[in-house]
């Protein structure tokens, strides 16, 4: 097994947002195959599906950015989608190709990450897309270290509904007492706030006092980092891994 990491997860953990996407480009596999090189804890990726069915790992639901194209990922099928050039945007880089979920996690399964997968449905719907999520990370039984999120709340109480045993999370910008409720309410496992409402008073110890897990998004500030962890927080999802490394990694060494 490539395991990536070679000692004990230390809190917080870090994913890496959509993989080391200042290395490469996001949401690829040279950019995940690099977080993981990196020492990162975990990874975090967008979902998305064609519209003959295949799952894929994607940030923006229009390919304009990512590809120089003006086209929808749900109107392409998944061999329009697989000869695009996923490093457009990205300087310098080989052409290298959008991935699906299933080659993602035939790769995945073979280290000890985490990933947390992230449902892009809140612009488009994609119905059924959370049986169609689990059945693939059933097909390598990873239910143990795969984190899903989305800011569609109701996607992410179907995926709880379906899978209690799996690790779900509301992603979220502003609110966080009332998302705090519904998580409470419903069930989930953590929320994904947007790092600023880490500053709300008694957030953070309200969730703690809960048992429901807290990982930021998107934490690239030194200062911030720090901060995060004086409070306590479980994962930073950052752009840069490797300097939250480094600083967690100085946050937490015994003084001499």
């Amino acid at each position: 097994m490539r395991t990536c990491r070679t000692e004990p997860t230390i809190k917080p953990t870090i994913f890496a947002h959509r993989g080391a996407r200042l290395q490469f480009p996001e949401n690829t596999m040279p950019a995940f195959r690099a977080a993981c090189d990196l020492g990162a804890d975990g990874i975090e990726l967008d979902l998305q599906r064609t519209v003959d069915g295949k799952l894929v790992i994607c940030h923006d639901e229009n390919l304009g950015r990512l590809a120089g194209i003006d086209i929808n990922i749900k109107d392409m099928t998944w061999r329009q989608l697989s000869e695009l050039n996923a490093g457009y945007s990205f300087p310098g880089s080989p052409e290298v190709r959008f991935p699906s979920l299933e080659e993602f996690l035939s790769w995945f399964a073979w280290t000890s990450l985490t990933v947390n997968i992230e449902i892009k449905n809140s612009v488009f719907p994609y119905p059924l897309i959370e049986s169609e999520i689990l059945y693939a990370i059933d097909q390598y039984r990873l239910r143990d270290r795969v984190i899903v999120s989305s800011f569609n709340f109701d996607s992410v109480v179907e995926m709880k509904r379906l899978a209690p045993d799996l690790s779900c999370a509301f992603l979220f910008k502003r609110w966080p007492n009332r998302a705090l409720s519904a998580a409470l309410e419903y069930g989930l496992d953590g929320l994904h706030p947007h790092f600023l409402n880490m500053f709300v008073p008694g957030f953070v110890s309200r969730c703690r006092r809960h048992n429901i897990a807290v990982r930021l998004w998107t934490v690239n500030s030194p200062r911030v980092m720090r901060y995060a962890i004086r409070q306590g927080i479980d994962t930073l999802i950052t752009d840069d891994p490797a300097q939250a490394l480094k600083i967690r990694n100085e946050s937490v060494k015994p003084s001499s």
